[in-house]
């Protein structure tokens, strides 16, 4: 039984991450635009833009912490573009 009380925040924790896009719509668009226009249209946005993008920035707020952590949870599960 203790095992099962264990793995709950871990669970809650992913739930959360990969909910991040439903629950924080604004901050993914703004970023995606400030992407947009550095990239000038070239390309689709990729999942390792928005990290890096970030990570350049120098925001080191949970919502950023957040949507690193969603971004490495998509590329995981093998997603490269933001679209797909």
């Amino acid at each position: 039984m203790k095992e099962i009380t264990k793995i709950n925040p871990k669970l809650k924790f992913i739930e959360e991450i990969r909910d991040f896009p439903d629950k924080n719509s604004n901050f993914l668009e703004q970023i995606i635009t400030k992407l947009n226009i550095i990239i000038r249209g070239r390309r689709k946005i990729m999942f390792s833009d928005i990290i890096n993008f970030i990570a350049k920035e120098g925001s080191n707020d949970e919502l950023s912490n957040r949507l690193i952590l969603w971004c490495s949870y998509k590329i995981r599960l093998g997603g490269v573009f933001i679209d797909e």
